[in-house]
């Protein structure tokens, strides 16, 4: 079976966007315990930014229609909430969907 380009970067943005969530669910995750506080809210804003890098990965896996424009959502969001680095590589992850 041959794949075609567009495929092939679908395929390249899901799993980055997978990565991404995994990044943000563990910076989440520390954030929620306490181990590392320095860009927190509180308890409230951790357990939202742990359901968002949850839902990220789920689009990883199984992706919907507007599966780009939903990532950029949650990528701002999770930059927001403090997630840095899953952050920006779910942006990255937006870009890749983007441009197929």
């Amino acid at each position: 079976m041959v794949w075609s380009k567009l495929q092939a970067s679908d395929k390249l943005m899901c799993v980055v966007a997978i990565i991404g969530g995994v990044i943000a669910l563990i910076e989440s995750i520390i954030q929620l315990i306490g181990i590392f506080r320095f860009w927190s809210f509180g308890l409230y804003i951790d357990i939202i930014a742990v359901i968002l890098a949850i839902i990220v990965i789920l689009l990883g896996i199984k992706p919907i229609h507007y599966t780009p424009t939903i990532l950029g959502v949650l990528g701002i969001l999770l930059i927001i909430f403090g997630c840095w680095i899953g952050g920006i590589v779910i942006l990255l992850a937006t870009l890749i969907g983007a441009l197929s």
